[in-house]
């Protein structure tokens, strides 16, 4: 199975080693908890091995990639079998195509690997819960009652958003464990960096009981809540033409210098 496959390939043998040339190594940072807890959720058979540095390193992009991204085909997964010289530079390559930076990939820099580690793994979380979705086997339950409790985890389908706002705010991310209180808080404080009123400029605070919602809401309390997503969603497309308008550039790019070869009597490189 594609399991033995990934495995017999990341043991082959060779005189060459990404560790640092022949025979050579580099000091690491320790691997992270976090992160082997992310590869034990993904069931990664090696567990006692994993580490920064060598083979061990090479084994779990590997793995990750035959078996739970499966972004290339099996024959287009040559090169990051191949652990030679050029095995950095393949990686780096593959990163692009998944849209994950890794310019700076090398054996001896630990910070870009464990990056590239992370990513990797937040890709495949990813698409295994975008195949169990699909697949319809995930079980939503709805939490009934109105009351909001210390424990309670309905708004826990805003922390990702709200993570995001505080980091833009450079302000402490709340724990994947968070309460609603806390993610209540957490809006509360969005909101008073959002709407703090700048005197000097003269500036007005952004009133969410006036601001346009879109839907007929009449507890206050909820009415105001659904104005902040609102104001996160205006700020997520403006990010998304942002994103827009930087692909349109790159097409121009290369569409907007035709060669002409008169001698063909047409246009066209």
């Amino acid at each position: 199975g594609k399991g033995s496959e990934a495995q017999s390939q990341a043991s082959g043998g060779g005189g060459w080693t990404v560790a640092g040339g022949k025979g050579g190594s580099s000091v690491m940072p320790p691997f992270p908890e976090g992160l082997k807890r992310k590869l034990k959720a993904l069931n990664y058979p090696e567990l006692d091995s994993v580490s920064l540095t060598g083979q061990d390193y090479c084994k779990i992009v590997l793995w990750l990639e035959e078996e739970k991204i499966r972004y290339l085909d099996k024959l287009d997964r040559k090169p990051l079998r191949d652990f030679s010289r050029g095995w950095y530079t393949a990686v780096a390559d593959y990163a692009k195509e998944l849209g994950i930076p890794a310019d700076n990939l090398s054996e001896k820099d630990g910070k870009s690997k464990l990056q590239l580690l992370n990513a990797l793994t937040n890709v495949a979380t990813h698409d295994i819960y975008r195949d169990k979705v699909e697949a319809e086997e995930l079980e939503v339950s709805s939490n009934a009652g109105p009351a909001l409790v210390r424990d309670s985890r309905q708004l826990v389908v805003l922390l990702n958003g709200l993570n995001h706002l505080l980091d833009q705010f450079s302000l402490p991310q709340l724990p994947e464990d968070a309460p609603d209180s806390d993610i209540l808080a957490g809006l509360k404080c969005i909101h008073a960096r959002v709407c703090s009123p700048n005197v000097d400029k003269g500036g007005q605070p952004l009133n969410l009981d006036t601001l346009p919602i879109g839907v007929p809401i009449d507890d206050p309390e909820v009415r105001r809540a659904a104005a902040v997503l609102r104001v996160m969603h205006g700020l997520e497309l403006q990010q998304l033409q942002v994103n827009i308008n930087h692909v349109i550039n790159e097409l121009q790019s290369l569409t907007a210098d035709p060669k002409t070869d008169s001698r063909l009597g047409r246009v066209g490189r």
